[in-house]
């Protein structure tokens, strides 16, 4: 199927098609287009022209096309964290450059949850997907935390599976990994390196490396821990309003902040602008480095993940494993990097800003 199509199913032009589906960063009028171009792609199993990329690249044309399932288990859509988001539009686009067809996108929520693992009946949910999927397919990527219990019924269902996360799947599957418990090391200890001694924590507090790794950064710093300093929730900007006027409210408030995800963060300086007559500015840093972490005001401190590479990885590994080049179980383990903006601010020289978005 060709972009012509999309185009015609979409009421878009071709080279407004082809922008958004080979270009995850493009900027679209409309996010409503966006979705509809996607969803036509995935309707019709588009892949590009192979033939004429690979005269193009002076390559070979491969005969086998592989139907991949995607899994987001963090929320009940992508949307509802821009990671998520950002994330899925490079990993179709890898897809479809590698000749692969997206088979199904699923979003459950509840295999990244120990508690609804243990309650509830997710095998009944992992039947529902695949009855309503159609037919096997090649094999499947999980995007985001999976519970133990919730991957080894994906195994049942899937031969080849890789995982791309912050939370290791403990050698169960092949997976690429930006270690979450490093990442928060990383950022409370700059934020200790500029001179903070009372450092919070925003984001989920349940089996999550990111929060391990706050409480092994304390320890690391001689900081003493404060439970008062703890916000446990999961990640969404209302969320993050909600833990700025939750600390505001303390006696002793902590004066750096680390969440979890820039979405959090970016909740907490809308919060902050709403309160720029009052005298509580922390600063805050956060970890994803989503898009709009650099048009907040100030423009957010964060630790950015390596998104290209994360997908990349994780695609040759599933496509080795698929094409029998591998039986072990492989991970590759990717770096963060501290991206310094205006969001933080040595202790000393706090003062109220002007926190706009």
């Amino acid at each position: 199927m060709s972009l012509k199509k999309i185009a015609q199913m979409t009421g878009v032009s071709v080279s407004t098609a082809g922008r958004i589906l080979n270009d995850p960063n493009h900027k679209c009028s409309s996010e409503e287009v966006r979705r509809r171009v996607l969803d036509a792609a995935r309707e019709i199993n588009y892949i590009p022209n192979l033939s004429a990329r690979s005269l193009k690249s002076g390559g070979k044309q491969e005969d086998r096309i592989y139907h991949i399932n995607i899994l987001l288990t963090r929320f009940a859509h992508e949307t509802a964290d821009p990671f998520y988001d950002e994330l899925l539009m490079i990993l179709e686009k890898e897809l479809r450059n590698s000749g692969c067809i997206v088979s199904n996108v699923w979003h459950v929520a509840e295999f990244s949850d120990e508690k609804s693992c243990r309650t509830e009946n997710i095998q009944a949910r992992v039947d529902e997907l695949y009855s309503a999927g159609g037919q096997r397919t090649d094999g499947l990527i999980v995007i985001g935390k999976v519970t133990g219990r919730a991957l080894k019924l994906l195994k049942n269902r899937e031969k080849n599976i890789v995982s791309i996360n912050r939370n290791s799947t403990n050698y169960e599957a092949d997976e690429v990994l930006c270690d979450g418990s490093r990442i928060a090391q990383t950022a409370v200890g700059y934020l200790a390196k500029l001179g903070h001694t009372k450092i919070g924590y925003v984001g989920d507090c349940h089996n999550e490396s990111r929060f391990t790794g706050y409480q092994t950064a304390l320890t690391n710093f001689h900081l003493a821990p404060d439970i008062d300093y703890i916000f446990d929730t999961i990640p969404n900007e209302a969320n993050g309003i909600a833990a700025m006027e939750y600390f505001s409210g303390l006696d002793e408030p902590p004066t750096g902040i680390y969440c979890a995800n820039d979405i959090l963060a970016v909740g907490m300086l809308k919060a902050m602008s709403r309160r720029r007559s009052r005298s509580y500015a922390p600063s805050v840093i956060s970890s994803d480095d989503i898009d709009a972490a650099q048009y907040t005001r100030p423009m957010l401190t964060t630790i950015s993940l390596p998104k290209n590479e994360m997908v990349r990885f994780a695609l040759m590994l599933l496509l080795d494993r698929i094409k029998g080049g591998h039986r072990i179980v492989s991970r590759l383990e990717v770096e963060g990097t501290l991206i310094i903006r205006e969001s933080c601010r040595p202790f000393k020289e706090l003062n109220e800003p002007e926190y706009y978005i």
